[in-house]
């Protein structure tokens, strides 16, 4: 398998994308078999979320860029994004008319395959099922003293509906080490950087964040947003594009 989609036609089902063609698969998530079931034209068909996590878990700060110089903190914040945030490819980011600006963070996401819980970085990668891309889009400037912050850090900003855009598919076959991360808004880039500049790795963050949280299968870990965070507003195209996976487009609308 490598590159693994959810999607809708004649009811929600996980397949396999094979150029412009589905494979459905059987099965629980991160237990996939190949299906009887035809192969379906991908224009027959809606891609949604390629998965759908009890949880996505946001973490920051996570790019020695933003430290400037600085030492890294003990461990990284997180934030917990609830599945009302979860959005399709396409799909319309509502922005709310509230005082926080809302912000696009592009990240690449790790897509927990089994459960994992107080694991050490070796055993987490085991446990990682692929990667996909992410908008953390997030109400205030995160790199910044937030605005909705209680002592614990829950940041009311994360918590919209619709803000994790998530997409278009899982890959399941990736070196994450060394990627470039882009971010585009109608077009102009806000936010090109590289993997290669985490604090934490992917399975260095997975080990950290099953010590605090047990992950489930299809859970989501949103691994930080390299600089160029800036605000979105109605109207705007926001493009996430990480190399080797592909890109995740969304407009953005007034939310009603």
């Amino acid at each position: 398998m490598t590159k693994i989609v959810r999607f809708e036609c004649d009811g929600v089902r996980y397949g396999e994308l094979r150029e412009n063609t589905i494979c459905p698969l059987d099965g629980g998530f991160g237990a996939f078999t190949a299906s009887e079931q035809a192969p379906i034209p991908l224009s027959d068909a809606r891609l949604l979320a390629p998965v759908a996590p009890q949880k996505i878990v946001a973490v920051g700060p996570n790019y020695h860029a933003h430290l400037k110089g600085r030492q890294p903190p003990p461990r990284p914040h997180y934030w917990i994004k609830p599945p009302n945030t979860l959005l399709d490819p396409e799909g319309v980011i509502e922005i709310p008319d509230l005082p926080p600006t809302t912000c696009h963070e592009s990240e690449i996401a790790v897509v927990v395959g089994s459960t994992t819980r107080n694991v050490s970085p070796e055993e987490a990668q085991a446990h990682i099922f692929g990667y996909t891309c992410i908008n953390d889009v997030s109400g205030g400037l995160m790199h910044d003293p937030p605005i909705h912050v209680t002592s614990q850090w829950m940041v009311d900003g994360k918590i919209y509906d619709t803000f994790g855009p998530l997409g278009p598919h899982i890959e399941t076959e990736l070196d994450p080490r060394d990627l470039e991360i882009q971010c585009r808004v109608n077009g102009e880039v806000r936010q090109r950087h590289r993997t290669s500049d985490m604090i934490w790795t992917p399975v260095e963050l997975v080990s950290l964040i099953s010590h605090v949280v047990t992950l489930f299968p299809g859970d989501v870990v949103a691994t930080g947003s390299p600089p160029g965070v800036a605000p979105l507003r109605p109207g705007d195209v926001v493009e996430v594009e990480v190399e080797g996976i592909g890109v995740l487009r969304n407009r953005c609308a007034a939310r009603s």
